[in-house]
């Protein structure tokens, strides 16, 4: 597994354009490089999302799997379904990313439409902005819970 882990951090309104690319910040392109991404429709707190999962990301997402106490054909369903749902992506030379049309449905993304980017460390969420309204309503009451422990906010 490779060692280099990214800190792809804040949060930005931005639009899809009419091609289904999205431009990329700089300093999330920079951090990222010319790697191999993989595209996957997930859900955060049940709201949908499309993420964007850096090398490190996935190869972290398998590790977790196989170092479980799951069974050697569990382990086989679950990295073959998250191998399955996984598309290929690169940034490219304008710093966008292309978001194949299949992909949009399931985060409700529309090409030439406002979304939310949102960086989580080691990967990227896609939401557009009513599931990003939704997804910061549902986590926020846990949040506060445990903001009151280490007081961050």
């Amino acid at each position: 597994m490779s060692i280099k882990s990214y800190r792809l951090t804040g949060s930005s309104p931005y639009k899809m354009d009419a091609k289904c690319r999205v431009s990329i910040p700089g300093d999330w392109r920079n951090q990222i490089g010319n790697e191999e991404l993989q595209l996957l429709q997930s859900s955060n707190e049940g709201v949908p999302t499309l993420r964007v999962l850096t090398e490190f990301e996935f190869e972290k997402m398998q590790s977790e799997v196989e170092q479980s106490d799951l069974t050697p054909a569990e382990k086989r369903a679950i990295l073959g379904a998250l191998f399955e749902r996984c598309h290929k992506a690169f940034i490219n030379e304008q710093g966008k990313l292309n978001v194949p049309r299949a992909l949009l449905d399931h985060p409700g993304l529309e090409a030439g439409g406002a979304l939310q980017l949102c960086g989580r460390g080691d990967y990227i969420e896609i939401l557009n902005e009513e599931n990003y309204s939704k997804l910061r309503a549902a986590t926020q009451p846990a949040i506060e819970k445990l903001d009151s422990r280490f007081g961050f906010f």
